[in-house]
């Protein structure tokens, strides 16, 4: 058999499928698809509806119309295990649908086959070969959805679009009841029992009335379809998609280096909704560039260049051994968190106090021992002579009159 590509979505019939693994059959002895099931399988399935109804259990009561085979994952993305330990926390079975090889064999239509993936996973039936439990999935598939309780539950949308119909027919005929009566009784008192101009006039009333009750439901239902906005996880997705194609061609080129733009009005256009677009901020797709890089080659080295917008980013992304040393030294320095800045600045500041404390008493010592090697002296014995030259003058004039009278 060939391999098969299995994809997961959120909801039913999304317009966006993740990669989920590339499948290649197992064969066993108790469970393994043969020549003849080569082609019951297409080579794509999207596993877009979870349940937990009986049904979709490992052994269910119709075990008869199943048929189950084990496959191995053989991509390197290693997301199977991830899945099924998703579907085995939530005890949760994964089907998707997809067109039966087989038409029916009274009518010749081609019938809806069921892809169920159960979260009970048996344990492989040979342990002695060299495969890796991890890599194992164990699915089972209907070629008939008729016959599951899968296509019983729940009506078929012919089956909704007839009830839908009779419903609006009943009130219809009952109104045709009444204007035929209506008609009839005019066209009595005045055609005198013909079928006049009156009675034309009166049927085509009737039908615009009817057209015009059904035209705004089906037109709603138009304008519902068409107000189908993008959510955060599909913008995501979309952006993931693109960056790890933009890696894969990388990493097959000579480059030693390739820069990833990222632009929030480029990323957020196409969405309407305010609440999904509050979501899809710069530092989720700034993850989702490292998470690609980390597990398409984790040798290289992905840098965030400084940039001066808030609502862009640039992401470079080296091959190993190609990095420059100052984009190096930038990414091993790191961001420090606001709690140990602060106890860094309150160590700073605590040094700074100690060695101010240490010289103001090496200085006071210094002082001191200075003082000791001074001797002694007394103050204000020389006093500074502050009389004028006539005052001295008079002065000497008085001494030598004295020294003459004695």
């Amino acid at each position: 058999m060939n391999e098969i590509t299995l994809n997961c979505a959120d909801a039913p019939n999304a317009a966006i499928a993740n990669f989920l693994a590339t499948l290649q059959p197992v064969s066993t002895p108790s469970a393994a698809c043969t020549d003849n099931d080569e082609e019951d399988l297409p080579f794509e399935i999207t596993l877009d509806r979870y349940t937990r109804d009986p049904w979709s259990v490992l052994e269910p009561s119709n075990e008869k119309i199943w048929k189950s085979c084990w496959f191995q994952s053989i991509d390197d993305k290693k997301r199977l295990p991830g899945f099924l330990k998703f579907l085995t926390n939530r005890k949760k079975a994964a089907f998707g649908l997809f067109q039966s090889p087989h038409p029916d064999e009274v009518t010749g239509d081609l019938n809806t086959a069921v892809f169920l993936v159960p979260y009970q996973q048996p344990i492989f039936p040979i342990d002695s070969q060299d495969r890796s439990k991890s890599d194992l999935i164990f699915v089972k598939y209907c070629l008939d959805e008729r016959l599951t309780e899968a296509g019983q539950s729940k009506p078929k949308p012919k089956q909704i679009m007839q009830a839908q119909q009779q419903k609006m027919q009943r009130p219809n005929r009952q109104s045709q009841k009444q204007s035929s009566s209506t008609s009839a009784t005019a066209k009595g008192a005045i055609c005198g029992g013909g079928s006049g101009l009156l009675g034309n006039l009166l049927g085509a009333t009737q039908r615009t009335n009817h057209h015009l009750d059904t035209v705004p439901a089906r037109k709603k239902e138009k304008q519902i379809s068409l107000i189908d906005t993008l959510s955060s996880g599909q913008v995501v997705n979309k952006f993931r998609e693109k960056v790890e194609q933009i890696l894969k061609d990388f990493g097959s080129s000579k480059k030693t280096e390739v820069m990833i733009s990222i632009s929030m009005a480029d990323i957020t256009r196409e969405m309407t909704s305010m609440e999904e677009k509050a979501k899809v901020s710069l530092k989720v797709l700034e993850f989702v560039v490292n998470e690609a890089v980390e597990e398409i080659n984790e040798e290289w080295t992905p840098y965030k260049e400084p940039g001066e917008f808030m609502d862009e980013a640039n992401v470079v992304v080296y091959k190993a051994g190609f990095c420059p040393p100052e984009v190096m030294e930038d990414l091993n320095r790191g961001e420090l968190p606001d709690e140990v800045k602060q106890e860094q600045r309150a160590m700073r500041e605590a040094r700074e106090r100690e060695v101010q404390k240490k010289l103001r008493m090496l200085e006071e010592k210094n002082q001191k021992n200075a003082s000791k090697h001074v001797g002694a002296s007394m103050l204000n014995t020389a006093k500074r002579d502050r009389r004028s030259i006539e005052e001295i003058q008079n002065d000497m004039v008085d001494g030598q009159k004295k020294a003459k009278i004695e």
